[in-house]
């Protein structure tokens, strides 16, 4: 396992931010800008038609670029350093956790100093954003949760032989291993990576008020995972589960 930390560009950054900006998103992932960045006008970048928006946003972030450009390069040199001194735990915690020898995958990761405060990932390129403001644990707790969806989809890839394209938003195999975050923070050694900033709620928020037929479909992931023989098998039971409850799922998908 291999992690390189280096800065996003500018333009990318932007290009990144409005991806949760358009009109098919929802509030959930649009209000997450204004609220760390409580100086933008919601009239012109929130409330606005699109093209109001988009105009007026990218005016705003490429002067909070401009702003932190500095920071940018003095963090990416911390948390290269830092992940460095952490990488042996991580990987003699993962290989212990998914039951395979992860010294020698994913040596491809890349991780991007953003503005976005949603960091967002790409599974097929192993690459992943996350904020500028973090600091040391914080991004270590985002690369942790980001490698958990690496070597998931790793494992997963070899045992279905599906498609890859599955793996991104909004197809249910991406909310499985959205919702499997939680899991293995909860009732595995991956915990040890998070704080009590994010020990409580590590996955998007609105799972944790997700049922199905009354239970929280944490509950049950949590009963396959420790009951299952192997982490394919959790899967295998994890994924036939979303199948079957699917509709009622996504309903409640923000």
């Amino acid at each position: 396992m291999k992690l390189v930390v280096d800065v996003m560009s500018c333009e990318d950054t932007i290009n990144s931010i409005l991806h949760f900006q358009t009109d098919d998103n929802s509030l959930y992932w649009r209000e997450k800008l204004f609220q760390v960045y409580p100086n933008l006008d919601k009239s012109k970048g929130l409330d606005a038609d699109w093209c109001v928006r988009k105009e007026y946003l990218c005016e705003q972030l490429r002067f909070l670029y401009s702003q932190a450009e500095r920071e940018f390069a003095f963090k990416s040199d911390i948390f290269n350093q830092y992940w460095l001194e952490r990488k042996k735990e991580v990987i003699e915690v993962f290989s212990k956790v998914f039951q395979i020898d992860c010294e020698n995958i994913l040596d491809d990761m890349t991780a991007q100093i953003s503005l976005n405060p949603i960091c967002p990932r790409d599974i097929h390129h192993h690459f992943f954003t996350f904020f500028y403001r973090y600091g040391k644990e914080q991004f270590l707790m985002t690369a942790i949760h980001e490698m958990v969806h690496f070597v998931w989809f790793h494992i997963w890839h070899k045992h279905f032989k599906d498609s890859v394209s599955y793996y991104e938003a909004p197809h249910l195999e991406w909310l499985l291993s959205e919702v499997a975050i939680d899991t293995f923070v909860h009732h595995s050694d991956i915990g040890i990576f998070f704080d009590s900033s994010r020990i409580e709620r590590p996955a998007y928020r609105y799972f944790y008020d997700m049922k199905v037929n009354g239970k929280p479909i944490l509950a049950m992931l949590e009963e396959f995972y420790l009951n299952a023989t192997s982490i394919t098998d959790f899967m295998e039971k994890a994924i036939q589960y979303c199948r079957e409850n699917e509709k009622v799922i996504r309903k409640q998908v923000l």
